[in-house]
């Protein structure tokens, strides 16, 4: 029973208009002297009378009342102070309320960034933003990757989004900078979705862009936070394996003296080989047979013939990360500054393979009256090193009874030196791992410095110059090994096991010469921005905006020199070489300037029209001879935002609290041509093949003829889109429809021999680019110690090839003769082409045979999809109780396929497990010729050799069966955090906060049945021909770990 007039505990929570808690706020009881202050999670106890009101207050929010009326527990929303309201940073760095943008802008915060602790920035964001896309090339220590914004634009351009950090554009394909990037130092990501929000970034922007803003510290005393993150991470799958058949080719059919035999059984013993890589033998046993050939002291290598467990899974290392950190940050009213020191270093699944990174970030601002002054400089050095090997190819290729795991110490094994090692075609891949290496560092720097002078209450003059530098040098060896006479001629199979299989070892026919390669790679960005910015407001009305030059250079240099043969082993220096050096050397040189102009304006804060413009002036299409309009383009956009809520006041209730309409058209110039096109207008001359001989002089022309009319392609882009909340903010909805149309994009095509070249580059193609884009966030719960918050984002995208050149209507991106990512007219690109089955047109059954069941290889090559997502959906959810909280997201991303030549490789030695099937069998869904030209079903016309023919001759060389739907459903990051209470943290008396927390990234991974390969979300490249993958990618892996923080006084 509760008295009135006695004081008692009052418990609550704290939260801002987005649900979020707000930590620290102080609450007073009116009237009295009695305060507290919220703790990290908003909460608080205070002792109050049942009829008190309470106080709240918290810097950047009004103050906010509420009167307790008898309650003994109580949940406060605090309102953003508008001269404070949350800000996001767009293009230029410019900072705007959302309300104020007619374009679609997310922002990912540290927080969100932090929940899976991954040492590369790109990882952190997979999931976390509609529209957003990355695309990993491999899994190594250096993971390469690719990320996209709303699909693909350009045909032949770079479809990559822009990075920017600090105000500093990165050059293209910026995973070197996203990975030397500490996530630790990044306060917040903007994405800025499409061209709309980019157009101040000119060409650069096109196709949207990552505006990365670190830490520059805050009003404050010195505040010293250590943190910790040490995580293991391990093979999560594997392809699909057989381990019933062991080693075997197809000897007794070509050339065996034992010759064709009718029973499938007898062929198989007969394919048996001791030094196969092959796996169509006959199956295991569990017999004692010899693997390999007898060594030069007369022993051999006897093993069980049965399959070791988990033999795929012990080749690979367990890897680890461990990142440390130590950050310093504080300031005065007139001074901030933020500094951090780190080292990172990860060990990878791939033996030897390895990486260690460490940097150091500093800023600062001051004011001084009218004038402002800020530095923000980093320094990170990173090594790497790697096996330039194809290690999983031969591991995913020997059979299952070899101890492979036993065969890594081939100095002192003697089975498993390169002498010795069983297999007649390949070498002892630890051997190789060992001696073929990659070793490469980076030494980076970037900074800037900016100055801002207030002319007047409305004028501000603001120049920022940003400098990145980026020294990387890299030496590629491999050693030298000679083979022993014994290997080379005399090793032989010991009886009764020998079948005509000769002398010698076939691989050790060709001596390891060595190499040795020193490549050195410097490349420089300077970017320059001067503006003058206005702030202006007359009555209900107000602008704001900025008038800008820009500058920006890049710079590349590298240069190249080795031998391909070494004279001493081990001595890897480009003097200890035989024969001639070999080498060379690369320079391009890019600059763009422009100018710009941005303003918007509003109507009572409610009504907002945003315009922007630029013109920029492209070295790449310059010559003093071209017209202006030929290397000058301009970019332009305009869009607008209404507050229907403010507007229509009607329209506000307790279901509907805010709605937002916004639109915007905008149009780019792209001179983002293929990055390996530096002077496109050029022709190129390079040294022919086989040239430099000796003194001897070779040059040859390029084959690629450039129009003098060339152009930048031009984007044209549209978007609508509403945001609206719901239920005092508990449910939130936002909704986008876009589209982007390229023109005049720039391709290099095929051309008559006639005219003396193979290639002419000029503008023809034209594309369309469409999608929509939905996110809904609900606070679910919202209690004094529970609270738990839901969020899902939704995108979709396809686009589609207009036209190419005339009598062009297919182009490829790469990949093989049998399967490669192609571009077509009236398709969306990319898409994946390989070669199929021959097809009943009435059925769609595969045609075989009469004669053996055996399917065409002469197929045609057919569109089997395309090879970006369509559908791409992340879910994320929040679980706090008291202190307590867990984080999880999740991605889901489909509708497109994949070609896999693993599949291809594993088929040919038979390791996959879908060449498990070796007895004859009817090809599944088959029809035959009955003779007459009628396709009948067949029954029962069984393959002629399942044992290896079918499989090594016919299933393997129709690419069709590699290529398959290539969805996923990733458990990206998970995250369960104990924050200490300010209490327990407040008694050590040097700590003013502490938490400790567990973590997982990629720990579930759901992929299509018939996906019997690998991770669908690696490619074979960063460029545009994605939907293909191949061995050079190691497997996916999962990681889990812990990570402590703590904040000292």
């Amino acid at each position: 029973m509760l008295v009135f007039g006695q004081a008692s505990k009052i418990s609550g929570k704290v939260y801002d208009g987005k649900g979020s808690p707000i930590p620290f706020a102080t609450i007073k009881i009116k009237g009295k002297t009695t305060a507290t202050t919220a703790d990290n999670n908003g909460s608080f106890i205070i002792n109050a009378e049942p009829t008190d009101v309470l106080i709240v207050t918290s810097i950047g929010y009004d103050k906010q009342e509420i009167t307790l009326e008898g309650k003994n527990s109580v949940i406060l929303t605090m309102s953003q102070n508008k001269q404070l309201e949350e800000v996001v940073v767009t293009a230029q760095g410019i900072r705007r309320r959302p309300r104020e943008l007619g374009y679609s802008v997310a922002k990912v915060s540290n927080e969100d960034l932090r929940v899976g602790r991954s040492p590369q920035l790109a990882q952190s964001l997979s999931g976390k933003v509609s529209g957003l896309a990355v695309y990993n090339v491999n899994n190594s220590v250096d993971p390469q990757v690719k990320i996209t914004l709303r699909g693909y634009r350009s045909i032949s351009g770079n479809n990559d989004a822009l990075v920017v950090i600090d105000g500093l554009p990165m050059p293209p394909g910026s995973s070197t900078m996203l990975n030397i990037l500490n996530p630790n130092d990044i306060e917040s990501v903007s994405i800025l979705k499409g061209g709309q929000a980019a157009t101040l970034y000119g060409s650069a922007g096109v196709n949207g862009a990552l505006v990365i803003t670190t830490k520059k510290g805050g009003k404050g005393k010195l505040q010293v936070t250590y943190s910790n993150s040490t995580n293991v991470e391990e093979i999560s799958f594997l392809p699909d394996f057989q381990d019933k058949y062991g080693s075997g080719s197809h000897y007794a059919a070509s050339f065996g003296s034992a010759g064709w035999k009718p029973d499938y059984l007898d062929r198989m013993k007969d394919n048996w080989r001791s030094y196969e890589n092959q796996q169509y033998g006959d199956a295991y046993d569990g017999s004692i047979r010899p693997a390999g050939r007898v060594l030069e002291d007369g022993s051999v290598l006897e093993l069980p013939y049965s399959p070791i467990d988990n033999i795929r899974r012990k080749i690979w290392d367990r890897g680890y990360n461990m990142n440390n950190q130590v950050s310093f940050s504080g300031g005065s009213d007139l001074t901030t500054f933020f500094m951090s020191l780190e080292n990172n270093i990860m060990k990878g699944v791939v033996p030897g393979d390895q990486s260690k990174r460490t940097g150091v970030r500093m800023a600062a601002k001051t004011e001084m009256g009218r004038l402002s002054a800020g530095f923000n400089a980093a320094y990170v050095q990173a090594n790497y090193d790697r096996t330039t090997f194809d290690f999983y190819n031969e591991m995913i290729n020997q059979a299952a009874h070899i101890p492979l795991d036993e065969m890594r110490d081939w100095k002192n094994n003697k089975f498993a030196s390169p002498n010795a090692y069983y297999n007649d075609y390949f070498t002892n891949p630890y051997h190789r791992l060992d001696n073929d290496r990659q070793k490469y560092q980076d030494n980076n720097v970037t900074g800037n410095i900016e100055l801002n002078y207030k002319v007047s209450s409305w004028l501000n003059l603001y120049n920022k110059l940003g400098v990145m530098s980026n020294n990387r040098t890299r030496k590629n060896t491999v050693g030298k090994f000679l083979y022993s006479s014994w290997a080379k001629n005399s090793a032989y199979v010991p009886e009764p096991w020998d079948q005509d299989d000769g002398e010698g070892i076939t691989r050790t026919l060709s001596d390891l010469l060595g190499s040795t390669y020193d490549a050195s790679t410097k490349e420089t960005v300077i970017n320059n921005e001067f503006q003058a910015q206005f702030n202006k407001d007359f009555g209900d009305f107000g602008i704001k905006g900025l008038v800008g030059y820009s500058t920006y250079e890049r710079k590349t240099k590298f240069i190249e020199i080795g031998s391909n043969s070494v004279v001493v082993p081990d001595i890897y220096n480009v003097g200890n070489r035989q024969g001639a050096l070999v080498g060379g050397e690369n320079n391009t040189n890019y600059r763009k300037y422009g100018y710009y102009v941005d303003a918007t304006a509003g109507w009572k804060d409610m009504v907002f029209l945003h315009g922007s413009f630029r013109y920029d002036y492209s070295s790449l299409f310059y010559k003093a001879d071209r017209p202006t309009d030929l290397y000058a383009y301009p970019s332009a956009g305009m869009d607008a935002s209404v507050i229907l809520t403010e507007l229509l006041p009607v329209l506000k209730s307790n279901i509907l609290g805010y709605a937002k309409l916004r639109a915007g058209y905008n149009t780019n110039g792209n001179d983002n041509i293929n990055n390996d096109t530096p002077y496109p207008l050029d022709l190129i001359y390079s040294n022919a093949p086989g040239f430099p001989y000796n003194s001897v002089v070779g040059i040859t022309r390029g084959d690629v003829l450039p129009d003098p009319n060339l152009k930048p392609e031009t984007i044209n882009s549209f978007e609508v889109g509403g945001e609206f909340q719901f239920l005092n903010n508990r449910i939130s909805l936002d909704a986008t429809y876009y589209t982007a149309n390229s023109k005049n994009s720039i391709l290099t095509v095929k051309v008559p021999n006639s005219t003396a070249y193979n290639n002419l580059r000029l503008n023809v193609g034209e594309t369309k680019n469409w999608g929509y884009e939905l996110d809904l966030k609900l606070q679910a719960i919202r209690a004094v110690n529970f609270d738990w918050d839901l969020n899902f984002r939704y995108s979709f995208n396809d686009n589609e090839v207009i036209k190419l050149y005339p009598g062009v209507d297919e182009f490829s991106y790469g990949g093989y003769a049998y399967a490669s990512s192609n571009v077509a007219v009236g398709q969306a690109f990319p898409f994946v082409k390989a070669v199929s089955y021959i097809r009943d047109p009435a059925t769609n059954k595969i045609v075989v045979s009469k004669a053996n069941g055996y399917p065409a290889t002469n197929g045609p090559l057919k569109n089997l999809g395309r090879a970006i997502p369509k559908h791409i959906l992340g879910a994320g959810t929040r679980v706090r109780y008291k202190d307590l909280t867990l984080t999880a997201n999740f991605e889901y991303r489909g509708g497109n396929v994949m070609y896999s030549d693993l599949g291809r490789q594993m088929t040919f030695t038979g390791s996959g497990g879908w060449t498990e099937q070796r007895e004859p069998f009817v090809v599944p869904n088959s029809v035959y010729d009955d003779g007459t030209g009628k396709y009948v079903e067949n029954t029962d016309v069984k393959v002629a050799e399942a044992e290896y023919s079918y499989w090594v001759d016919r299933y393997r060389l129709i690419a069709e069966n590699f290529t398959v739907p290539a969805w996923f459903i990733k458990l990206r990051d998970i995250n369960v955090t104990y924050n200490f209470s300010p209490k327990l943290v407040a008694k050590t008396g040097f700590l003013s906060g502490a938490s400790l927390g567990l973590f997982g990234r990629n720990l579930i991974t759901i992929v299509d049945s018939e996906n019997q390969f690998t991770d669908p979300e690696y490619s074979f490249t960063t460029g545009n021909g994605l939907g293909i993958n191949n061995t050079l990618q190691t497997p996916p892996v999962r990681q889990y770990g812990f990570n402590l923080n703590i904040t000292f006084k």
